[in-house]
């Protein structure tokens, strides 16, 4: 069972059941209720049925239809569903327009546990409405937010993506249905996902014509133009589009001229394409604003080395590793220098020091086997 369905699931204890006696039934507008099929009502309307002394009276079918819609949107595999679904469409053909309805009203006076279940029941009965999915979604939100503004981050974003899936599942029934693609626009940027932010809302300019969430948008898509470069940059570096790549992260540099990692990034894409001075360039002012990224040091290395000043190569290591003197991949790369070298005591010395700290590396277990049976060891 999912967090979001034991978060609903725990609500049904807010239900009582009413057995019908043996033999009885209820004739509902043609429909007949037997007497195995438990009534379900909601716990406080049964009480204030027993204050008010009607409880023996005929049974009020309203309070039934309240207390099928809560016990459907509280348990959506409830043993009787099939049974439920039927009664409330012979009670009301136009049951899931009262179904918003109810949600909306309790949305008003916010509740927001309470309109989250009725806008689940009508999604577990027609999963294609889409007040319904689009009401459900942002009751799926309210919960949490609410529950990450009270410290429970891990359970809130579950909420947040159930309801970020139930936005996207009304763009696959309705593309045309523009609050969707405003309130998904929010999600995304809300979980990084600035690209989609940024696609999405460009999708929704076209479809709405309110003029102060058309403003509204316009603003966050500026507010996230940065956010889209760097995101689209990283993809087309790990693409292997090294030219995009610079492309995109260039449009940053006059802004971001203290970021460190933007540099390192700037300096990979020029190193796959095969410009190793303008990467090394790069690596050493992504070194001046971040010296204790290991990465970064292990990665000016390499393209020294491979525009042969292996000396600064091994200072550079050297370096490196003064910082993190466990990072096994820039001790391993010393220590191929020093064996590209003749150093052989000082190429052992490493390779068998990172082997000690990654001894699951395939490839630098391979090396030290070929070193030792190179050298009779």
């Amino acid at each position: 069972m999912t967090i979001v369905d034991e978060y609903f699931m725990d609500m049904t204890k807010n239900i009582s059941f009413i057995e019908l006696k043996k033999g009885s039934f209820i004739d509902l507008k043609g429909y007949i209720i037997k007497d195995y099929i438990p009534l379900p009502m909601i716990i406080d309307t049964l009480i204030g049925e027993i204050k008010s002394g009607n409880v023996n009276e005929e049974l009020n079918v309203k309070h039934l239809i309240d207390g099928i819609i809560y016990i459907l949107g509280t348990d959506t595999n409830f043993k009787y569903k099939d049974e439920y679904v039927k009664i409330l469409y012979h009670y009301d053909t136009k049951i899931e327009d009262y179904i918003i309805y109810r949600g909306l009203k309790f949305v008003e006076r916010e509740k927001i546990d309470a309109a989250a279940v009725y806008f689940r029941a009508l999604v577990n009965i027609n999963n294609q409405n889409i007040n319904g999915l689009f009401n459900y979604a942002l009751s799926l939100e309210n919960i949490g937010m609410r529950l990450i503004d009270n410290r429970f981050k891990d359970k809130g974003i579950v909420f947040l993506r159930e309801a970020t899936k139930y936005l996207e599942t009304i763009l696959e029934i309705d593309s045309s249905f523009p609050l969707a693609y405003y309130k998904l626009g929010y999600h995304y940027k809300y979980f990084g996902q600035f690209l989609k932010a940024s696609l999405i809302w460009k999708k929704y300019l076209k479809l709405d014509e309110s003029i102060d969430r058309l403003e509204e948008i316009r603003k966050e898509l500026e507010l996230i133009e940065d956010d889209v470069n760097f995101e689209q940059g990283v993809y087309y570096l790990n693409s292997g589009e090294y030219d995009l790549a610079l492309e995109k992260l260039f449009k940053l540099i006059d802004k971001y001229r203290e970021w460190g990692h933007l540099y390192y990034l700037i300096a990979l894409a020029y190193k796959g394409n095969g410009e190793y001075r303008e990467a090394i360039n790069f690596l050493k002012q992504a070194i001046e604003l971040d010296s204790n990224n290991i990465d970064i040091y292990n990665e000016l290395g390499i393209c020294l080395y491979a525009v042969g000043d292996l000396d600064n190569a091994i200072k550079t290591f050297s370096n490196g590793i003064k910082v993190y003197p466990n990072d096994y991949k820039t001790i391993f790369n010393r220590g191929m220098i020093y064996l590209e070298l003749g150093n052989i005591p000082k190429a052992i010395e490493d390779i068998n020091l990172a082997y000690e700290l990654n001894p699951d590396d395939d490839f630098i277990r391979k090396q030290k086997m070929q070193l030792e049976k190179y050298l009779n060891l």
